[in-house]
């Protein structure tokens, strides 16, 4: 389910992506931020509580392409405002858990830096 929504979260961003006419393009953007990413957030958040309990992970406490792949999406999705996951402190932590497994560490340390 958490592949899933992250999916239906990509879906939901991919309009914002698309649109050459800046005004359209913003106008897609403030509606995705203000309605359809909350909900996407929120339903992540409901199905950490189902599969995670208090883990730092999505389905416990080992990491897995659920983690990687949201926060893969969630990287895109700071490109919009860095202060996107502040009101979902679990799916801020499991971005931080993932951050800290040495081997993306190490990646993370040293891919290039690419524009949004």
């Amino acid at each position: 389910m958490i592949p899933y929504t992250v999916i239906d979260l990509l879906f939901a961003f991919t309009p914002t992506r698309r649109e050459q006419d800046e005004t359209k393009k913003q106008e897609l953007i403030n509606k995705f931020l203000a309605e359809a990413l909350p909900k996407h957030l929120q339903q992540l958040e409901v199905l950490r509580k189902l599969y995670a309990d208090d883990a730092p992970f999505f389905v416990g406490n080992n990491l897995t392409w659920a983690d990687l792949f949201f926060y893969d999406v969630g990287e895109n999705l700071l490109g919009l405002d860095a202060n996107i996951f502040d009101s979902y402190p679990w799916l801020k932590e499991n971005r931080a858990e993932v951050e800290k497994q040495p081997k993306i560490a190490e990646y993370l340390k040293n891919q290039p830096k690419t524009p949004f």
